[in-house]
């Protein structure tokens, strides 16, 4: 059995050798003979891989142009809802400083309300317990004066009795007018 190296060189052997003007001779041949049996295939296929490769670079270039696109627009969506975003925390801010401000200022208004009140409430006590005083003085006074009264009249009359004599039963009666007298003076 012959080894590989043996078959490769005996092709090579079998070749007569040529010289360069016929070595360019049958290449030329060799050429024409494929031009006329793969020629046609050879063009198809040349155009065909030509047109599949500019086919190719058109659906590159498109899916390129297609891909910015969508990524400029998903940018601009983007940038659009953080500004969005941006805008709706900025009211929501606002608002909050807004009621924030509110508050504070309900705070103080009530707070104020309540110092004015307690100090009224205050001027109004006094105020009542400066009247009830002059009230209590003035029933005090009169008070007294009706007792000293009813104590002079007491005396005048038990004077009188003591004097004219009269009996118990005209004492008792009017021992009990002055006593009417006095209750509904109170009243």
């Amino acid at each position: 059995m012959p080894n590989k190296n043996d078959v490769q060189q005996e092709p090579q052997d079998l070749e007569p050798e040529l010289n360069p003007r016929e070595e360019t001779s049958s290449l030329n041949e060799l050429e024409q003979l494929r031009l006329i049996v793969f020629g046609e295939a050879q063009n198809r296929l040349t155009t065909q891989i030509t047109t599949l490769r500019s086919d190719m670079e058109k659906a590159l270039i498109n899916q390129e142009k297609n891909f910015s696109e969508q990524l400029l627009n998903l940018q601009e969506n983007t940038e659009k809802q953080f500004i969005e975003l941006d805008n709706k925390l900025q009211v929501i801010d606002s608002i909050h400083d807004d009621n924030e401000g509110n508050l504070q200022k309900n705070i103080d208004h009530v707070g104020s309300e309540h110092d004015s009140f307690v100090a009224t409430t205050q001027e109004n006590f006094k105020s009542m317990e400066q009247l009830l005083s002059n009230e209590s003085s003035v029933l005090t006074n009169n008070f007294n004066e009706q007792l000293e009264e009813l104590k002079s009249y007491l005396e005048n009359v038990s004077n009188d009795l003591g004097s004219s004599k009269t009996d118990r039963k005209t004492l008792a009666s009017l021992l009990a007018t002055m006593a009417t007298n006095l209750q509904d003076e109170s009243l």
